[in-house]
């Protein structure tokens, strides 16, 4: 899956444009790049059921981080909306988290995945389309993404975690 660099938006079509560029701090482009690596040697080395089944989602991980740094800093983004995406950042750089990484490998950020998901379904009601769209470096489809992996999160992890990300969306 090729995407654009995290510091630089690429253009879009009328479907998703990028037409504002926001650069990202250095320590959240450290994480992209360190990310977007990790996830890229995992998907070599793995195989089985369900690194299969999570690959495509994994792959997700970096772009859906940087959508929502960009977001942090967009001043069209309402305080609410910045605050969810503010605990989302902070997921992803946690170390501890339901699945961590640092023991799980990869197969750790479906959780952080998921909660991306799980807050951008709710961020659609406040945040303009277009502004969640200039941030996008993913190459599938947002909203089709979004909708995906809120079908998909059963399956890819279980009911305990899924229940800790929605509670923890909750409190925000």
């Amino acid at each position: 899956m090729e995407t654009a660099s995290a510091e630089e938006p690429r253009e879009r079509s009328e479907a998703g444009q990028n037409t504002q560029l926001i650069v990202l701090e250095k320590e959240h482009q450290r994480f992209y790049d360190k990310l977007r690596s990790k996830v890229e040697e995992f998907l070599k080395k793995q195989t089985g059921d369900k690194a299969d089944s999570a690959a495509k989602y994994i792959l997700l991980a970096p772009d859906l981080f940087v959508l929502f740094a960009r977001l942090l800093q967009d001043k069209r983004v309402p305080t609410k909306s910045k605050a969810m995406a503010g605990v989302v950042v902070a997921y992803f750089l946690s170390p501890l988290d339901v699945m961590p990484e640092i023991l799980l490998g990869p197969i750790g950020f479906l959780d952080d995945i998921i909660l991306a998901a799980y807050a951008l379904s709710r961020m659609m009601n406040e945040v303009d389309k277009h502004v969640l769209l200039e941030h996008w470096n993913g190459e599938a489809d947002l909203l089709e993404t979004v909708q995906e992996l809120l079908k998909k999160a059963e399956e890819l992890v279980d009911n305990k975690v899924l229940g800790t990300i929605k509670n923890l969306l909750n409190k925000k």
